[in-house]
């Protein structure tokens, strides 16, 4: 899909003012009837059904007024709720016709609210419910194949739309402050319904409902009585298969930023184990999945630095599914399906467009995201803007600082030699590095490693004892050393504050200076 550049792009003319009181005092209207018991509002509906018809591309917030007025005089005539909710689906299409293509997706952020309620209040519907998200996942993938422009702002009379799609759920206690975002969007972060609530734009809705009907047509697939494989695999192909087919920025930057959360908003359907699972599946889908529809040559059009963001929010979902997986053959996979997708050396061909890198960009080693993420702090350092807020270069910072822990803190073994694997595996696995001549290595205490600040350890090795090497057949006893690590407090709390302040790196690590001539001699190699 051909998109606008995020807020930057071009904004539909709005209808003319005279409109915006009329819908301000519309809404207030509806509410005050509705809950005095009225069920008859054929004059809000008579008004705004001329209205859409003489808009040719109607704001979502007049077809949001028109369909929850019609819905709500409806529903007293269809008892049945998955029925209420497939009428209110062809409502909510019927009356955005004439809208470009991303706010026919928008408007449909109604429906995906009336089937999270169902699932949560009526599980005995969930084949019918999973029946007509398909349909509406298809209808998001037709619209997301065609030609979009425009990026209309929402109206600060959204909030107040939500209110009349939930008039229904109780009436507001004097005093009381309803989150209508936090209930509206449930199947959000907190981070994206305060993005809802701000300065929210039609194209960046369209991904909050794309997201919602992912993972919620996702987390109906749990409970089925099949075999953990099974599962495994038919959420995994249903989610690459959703992710090829909405090709939409805003939707896989959502979804990126929500697996950097340490929790999936899904426990209200799935509950905590099966949250984990989730996540460990869409780790892998978004991970190997075949990355060439999101290239130019794959039809995919992004601004340079939609692609970039894109590209590095990938980068950092990359790190944690390398550091969270206990399984060391899943965790090289993740490392070889990085290397070989085509997003990283996207936002390396960007990079070396503003900088006018040219030919050395291929001579870099980044195979792996911290070596990634090592350049381009490297890069931002000389004065090229690649980190969009703080928080992300902050974020980045500390990817690297927990990789000097879990991949590139050495430890000497009494031959001289270094051992080479990795210490996250060893602690996960509790693998040993064993010789018939040489010394065995162990780590001793590392489960009380804090990864949160990796760069603040001293290691001291204590007293070697002897250790008989078990399942062989020599008898001489071989050396053990054992290594502690540990943490000090006050330095934790200064190196903190210090990355918090001064936006630097901790003292003693080798990006110390990340702008100097080694570094990027080591990146070269």
């Amino acid at each position: 899909m051909i998109q606008s550049n995020s807020n930057c792009s071009t904004t539909n003319p709005k209808p003319p003012d005279t409109y915006q009181p009329m819908l301000t005092e519309s809404v207030h209207r509806f509410l005050s009837e509705y809950r005095n018991g009225a069920t008859d509002f054929s004059n809000f509906t008579s008004i705004f059904s001329r209205l859409l018809q003489t808009l040719p591309d109607p704001p979502l917030e007049f077809v949001w007024f028109y369909s929850a007025v019609t819905f709500h005089s409806t529903k007293f005539d269809s008892p049945n709720s998955i029925s209420s909710s497939k009428d209110l689906f062809q409502l909510l299409v019927s009356c955005s016709a004439s809208c470009n293509p991303i706010k026919r997706i928008s408007v449909l952020a109604p429906v995906i609210y009336e089937l999270f309620r169902l699932t949560l209040d009526r599980k005995v519907l969930k084949r019918e419910v999973e029946s007509l998200l398909e349909g509406i996942v298809s209808y998001i993938s037709i619209c997301c194949g065609m030609e979009a422009e425009g990026n209309d702002d929402l109206s600060s009379r959204f909030v107040d739309l939500l209110r009349v799609w939930m008039v229904d759920r109780g009436r507001e206690e004097e005093g009381e402050k309803r989150d209508y975002l936090k209930v509206f969007f449930p199947i959000v972060s907190e981070e994206v319904q305060k993005m809802i609530g701000g300065e929210c734009r039609v194209w960046y809705l369209a991904g909050v409902v794309m997201c919602q009907a992912f993972l919620l047509r996702l987390c109906l697939k749990f409970g089925a009585e099949i075999p953990k494989l099974e599962l495994e695999k038919d959420v995994h192909d249903c989610a690459v298969q959703m992710i090829t087919g909405f090709r939409n920025f805003y939707f896989l930057d959502i979804l990126f930023r929500m697996l950097l959360e340490p929790v999936l908003p899904i426990t209200s359907l799935l509950g905590h184990g099966n949250e984990i699972l989730l996540r460990e599946i869409l780790y892998d889908a978004v991970i190997t999945m075949d990355h060439t529809f999101l290239s130019p040559q794959g039809g995919f059009l992004l601004p340079g630095k939609q692609l970039k963001e894109l590209a590095l929010t990938w980068s950092f979902v990359a790190d944690n599914a390398i550091r969270e997986n206990g399984n060391q053959t899943k965790a090289i996979t993740y490392i070889n399906a990085f290397s070989e997708s085509c997003l990283p050396s996207q936002l390396i061909n960007w990079v070396t467009s503003q900088t006018g890198m040219g030919d050395k960009a291929r001579s870099l080693n980044v195979s792996t995201p911290v070596a990634l993420i090592k350049w381009l702090l490297i890069i931002e350092d000389q004065g090229v803007r690649i980190f969009e807020c703080d928080i992300s270069k902050v974020y980045a910072k500390a990817v690297l600082c927990k990789s000097r822990v879990e991949y590139e803190i050495p430890v000497v073994k009494t031959n001289g030699k270094i051992l080479g694997e990795n210490l996250v595996y060893m602690v996960h696995e509790g693998r040993e590095d064993k010789k018939a001549d040489g010394d065995l290595e162990m780590i001793d205490s590392m489960d009380t490693v804090p990864l949160t600040a990796p760069c603040l350890m001293t290691s001291t090795p204590t007293d070697s004892v002897r250790k008989r090497k078990e399942g062989s057949n020599v008898e001489e006893e071989i050396p053990v050393k054992f290594v502690k690590y540990h943490f000090h407090e006050n330095l934790v709390r200064e190196k903190l504050l210090s990355l918090a302040k001064d936006d630097g790196l901790s003292s003693g690590s080798e990006v110390d200076n990340p702008a100097s001539d080694e570094d990027m001699k080591d990146m070269g190699q």
